[in-house]
């Protein structure tokens, strides 16, 4: 059965745009290519740090939400895990998405591409 997670995704704070969206890319492909649904990706932006995490004092953050298989994200950590741009990361399961409801309740369809 399919649950619904959040996947928080720390992201070196010096990569060019286009090393991040690199980097962005390969976690979608790696939730996708598990058989896993994109529901909606957000991102929060570089944000200092509470505290430093493999020395760096600044994260990118980048938020996503999506449909898989439990036993999909043991694959998905192991291959995030050795990608040394991706300094912290973070799988919730959620019971449902937030404001995704609140947008489905309106009747507006919601297409995970237009929300990057």
């Amino acid at each position: 059965m399919e649950r619904k997670y959040e996947g928080c995704f720390l992201l070196r704070s010096d990569l060019e745009d286009d090393a991040r969206e690199k980097e962005i890319s390969f976690i979608e492909a790696q939730i996708s290519g598990n058989g896993g649904e994109i529901v909606k990706r957000e991102a929060w932006g570089k944000k200092y740090l509470a505290y430093p995490i493999k020395k760096e004092k600044e994260a990118f953050y980048y938020i996503v939400y999506f449909r898989a298989m439990p036993d999909a994200l043991s694959t998905i950590s192991e291959e995030i895990r050795r990608r040394e741009n991706i300094i912290r990361y973070l799988f919730l399961q959620r019971k449902r998405f937030p404001d995704l409801e609140k947008d489905e309740r309106k009747g507006e369809t919601i297409d995970a591409r237009t929300n990057t």
